[in-house]
């Protein structure tokens, strides 16, 4: 007999430890019929759980981790799960860019709680095979590694922004997975900003806390906006991180434009346009390029130092809740003065709701703080009614502007919500959210009440 060292028996109890598949306590279910992982599965009978090599081929066929997760039994079939992608590009500098450290936090915490996460790109999924080539973070090498990973179970997507390079990789994904996995986030089709304005316009609930917006596919259509809204902002249905964001106010002598470029504002007081001809021939290219909505102008209230402000809502659906949305953290985002908009990558700062409080004219705190309860309900109801839509809805980010009234209107829905401001002010609640997009993978899947072996905790 092969005799082991004492290293190499610590070894090889560490890596049966780390074994989902383990024949003498699967040898005890008497219905065992198959293991299944993603949309793969190896049939079980009893010589096999006598074959010493079974196990190790079986979880590397099946695509497991190398650390225990959960499972479940459904009618003679052990399933493990479940495995979550997280959809995103890759990055230049770093694997994925500036979410690289998000990914890398949600990754540990995935592992700690024996749910198996892995990142995917575009273009790596292979159904034919019935498995995915994703990227594993390995801990002890401080490393992501491309593995041959399972079909997800359910993909988070962190992704807007789309490379004409890889559209049609991505559309091709979008489909696949839409039809086999749980999609955590609204599909590209349903997240534009004028179909989600359409979507929550049919619910009453709605109704006070949505702005006059209207369609603008041709530079005419824009004419007429500005007409019939006086002071719009024109924004890309598609656009992100307050790019090609535009303000255009209708006067007496004309029109003034004012845009946003960077962290500067552009020309603060703004170009003068005379004519609705020289308003078309500045915008003649809308033609071209994908729609824009105008929002009416909200006449934003402002901190004692005349800062605009907006409020981030980030609504999650929560497994506390039974599934139903919850307000897992608000963060304001203040501007200078003379901004045009108030999004981070455009220079605006996030701050505490305390902090910003503090900040507040004394006559306008009682408005305030009766709108800051009150966004938060709009938040929560828009959540609700996208909801309608799509029933696997993880989580929305919601931006909410109150006026110096205190009045609270909807400027934006986002589909995709960051975690940057999160990072800044509140790494609890950045840790938080990543715990809710976990437990509602292990809750819409069917996983949360796993196999008592399974799990490691």
């Amino acid at each position: 007999m092969e005799r082991f060292s004492r290293k190499n028996r610590s070894n090889a109890k560490a890596r049966s430890r780390r074994l989902n598949i383990r024949p003498g306590e699967l040898a005890k279910r008497s219905n065992l019929q198959a293991i299944a992982f993603g949309l793969r599965s190896v049939t079980v009978d009893a010589d096999a759980l006598l074959r010493p090599a079974f196990a190790k081929k079986a979880e590397r066929f099946l695509r497991l981790p190398p650390y225990r997760i959960h499972a479940k039994w459904e009618e003679g079939t052990l399933r493990f799960g479940p495995s979550i992608a997280v959809y995103a590009l890759p990055g230049k500098s770093s694997a994925f860019g500036a979410q690289t450290q998000l990914f890398k936090e949600m990754a540990l915490l995935a592992k700690k709680q024996g749910i198996d996460l892995f990142v995917l790109t575009p273009g790596h999924l292979q159904y034919e095979q019935r498995q995915s080539f994703g990227y594993r973070y390995h801990s002890k090498q401080r490393k992501w590694r491309m593995e041959v990973c399972p079909w997800p179970d359910f993909v988070w997507r962190r992704t807007v922004y789309r490379p004409l390079r890889l559209q049609n990789l991505m559309d091709v994904d979008e489909k696949l997975l839409g039809q086999t996995s749980v999609v955590g986030t609204l599909p590209r089709d349903q997240s534009e900003k004028w179909i989600l304005h359409v979507l929550l316009s049919q619910f009453p609930s709605m109704f006070p806390f949505l702005l006059p917006t209207l369609l603008v596919q041709t530079p005419h259509d824009l004419v007429n906006a500005v007409r019939q809204l006086g002071d719009v902002y024109l924004k890309p249905v598609r656009g992100t991180q307050g790019q090609q964001i535009v303000r255009i106010a209708s006067l007496a002598s004309g029109y003034v434009v004012q845009r946003a470029q960077g962290r500067l504002v552009h020309n603060a007081q703004g170009e003068i346009l005379a004519t609705d001809y020289d308003l078309q021939s500045r915008f003649g290219r809308l033609a071209v390029t994908s729609p824009f909505i105008a929002q009416r102008t909200v006449d934003m209230m402002r901190t004692i130092y005349d800062e605009p402000f907006d409020m981030r809502y980030l609504i999650q659906a929560s497994i506390e809740n039974g599934g139903n949305p919850i307000c897992t953290g608000i963060v304001a985002r203040v501007a200078q003065s003379e901004a045009i908009t108030t999004n981070l990558h455009t220079g605006a700062v996030p701050f505490r709701l305390s902090e910003l409080q503090d900040r507040i004219p004394p006559r306008l705190l009682p408005f305030f703080q009766q709108a800051v309860e009150r966004g938060k309900q709009a938040a929560l109801s828009a959540f609700s009614a996208v909801s309608t839509q799509h029933k696997e809805l993880a989580e929305l980010g919601v931006d909410i502007a109150f006026d110096r009234n205190g009045r609270v209107f909807v400027l934006e829905v986002n589909p995709c919500p960051g975690r940057q401001m999160f990072r800044r002010i509140d790494p609890q609640i950045r840790r938080l959210s990543l715990q809710r997009i976990l437990e509602y993978a292990v809750f819409s899947t069917g996983f949360l009440r796993s196999v008592k072996g399974a799990d490691p905790r």
